[in-house]
């Protein structure tokens, strides 16, 4: 029970707050004496509620501007008409003069933990000054994912920050060019500064994590193969070395493309060594040294499976291997939690006598069971 519980939380609590903290919305004002100040807005559209994420890839895909303004007309225009920006208590149209969109994949646009943000500019159609009093309110209408970080910048002067939320959606009064204590914001202005800083980081980090819980159901269930095979925690922690240190190598290689092999040979083999692993929990009494090869083999193919995930979201080439480590650091956290849970949940029987009948064994049927599902299904279609 404490096991489900701790499983429930981390799927249904901590994922969605990465998500929303990674895709947050960004609004920046830039005033600067004797130009004209413009308004930028980073935002996940695909996950704004403006456009859907098959309207946003549709507009990301084409490759006439014309064609390209007319698919996010009426988005932009919302947004636009959304964001209420006032100066000395006067409301200040708006010019939009640019957008830039992109995103790697559909299946990245529907996923909060990968944000695909585009840029939208807005110049001023009057000038703002040092001294004047701003204030920016998001309309009740507008959705966007929140929170909203708002910065002000004026020359010099240090930037003024506002958090906002579904639940306050204005600045308040700003001072242009008057430094302003960012306690006076609250004190999650830091921290939303402090993981948007992260966030290309923490985004890699968490993809990896999320790969293992709650999507990476196949994974979970051979790292729990392992666990109900070993009764100390020292060959626990052999076998699971060597699956770690296997799958983190192919995941290198395949996702850098010195290796290629076909999701169509990887999943089944995936599924198959699920079966393997789980049949020898049956007759085996005792952690094998050949089972460490064996399992070191399984992560080699589960490894190519990582990779599988990642290819379809496109690391960035710039920082292709800081991505790849922290995705891997993800998964290996997404790993431990799985030991973790299952150790709250099964730990305390581990040295009974009765453990072997009543629960390993039980618990090595099933997995068995679950892992013929998936080869059959994945030979099949």
């Amino acid at each position: 029970m404490l096991g489900r519980f701790l499983l429930f939380l981390t799927v249904t609590v901590v994922t969605p707050t990465y998500a929303h903290v990674l895709n947050m919305t960004d609004v920046a004002l830039r005033v600067s004496e004797g130009q004209a100040a413009t308004l930028e807005v980073s935002i996940d559209l695909g996950q704004s509620g403006l456009l859907t994420a098959e309207q946003y890839w549709r507009a990301v895909s084409v490759q006439k501007e014309s064609e390209q303004r007319a698919l996010l007309e009426e988005a932009l225009a919302d947004l636009e008409n959304g964001i209420v920006l006032r100066a000395n208590g006067e409301r200040i149209a708006l010019e939009k003069v640019r957008w830039q969109i992109d995103a790697v994949s559909l299946e990245a646009i529907r996923n909060p933990l990968t944000p695909q943000m585009a840029v939208l500019e807005w110049v001023l159609v009057r000038p703002i000054s040092a001294g004047d009093s701003v204030d920016l309110f998001l309309a009740e209408e507008l959705s966007v994912p929140w929170p909203a970080l708002l910065r002000v910048d004026f020359q010099s002067a240090l930037p003024v920050s506002r958090l906002l939320t579904n639940e306050y959606r204005s600045s308040g009064q700003i001072r242009v060019g008057q430094d302003v204590e960012q306690r006076q914001a609250g004190p999650w202005v830091a921290l939303a500064l402090a993981f948007q800083s992260l966030a290309p980081g923490v985004t890699w980090l968490v993809v990896g994590f999320q790969h293992i819980l709650p999507m990476g159901l196949d994974h979970i269930v051979f790292v729990l193969g392992l666990f109900f095979l070993s009764s100390g925690v020292s060959g626990l922690l052999a076998q699971v070395t060597a699956f770690t240190i296997a799958h983190s190598i192919t995941l290198g290689l395949a996702t850098l493309g010195w290796i290629v092999v076909p999701s169509s040979v990887v999943e089944p083999l995936i599924a198959a060594s699920i079966i393997y692993i789980a049949i020898d929990n049956l007759y085996a009494d005792h952690l094998a040294r050949w089972r460490l090869w064996v399992i070191t083999l399984f992560g080699l193919l589960h490894g190519l499976g990582f990779a599988a995930a990642l290819d379809a979201l496109v690391l960035p080439e710039e920082t292709l291997l800081t991505a790849l480590l922290l995705f891997n650091a993800g998964v290996e956290l997404g790993q431990l939690c799985v030991l973790l849970i299952a150790f709250a949940g099964f730990g305390w029987l581990r040295r009974r006598a009765s453990y072997r009948a009543r629960v390993a064994e039980p618990a090595s049927i099933t997995i068995a069971g679950v892992g013929l599902y998936w080869l059959l299904k994945r030979m099949a279609f």
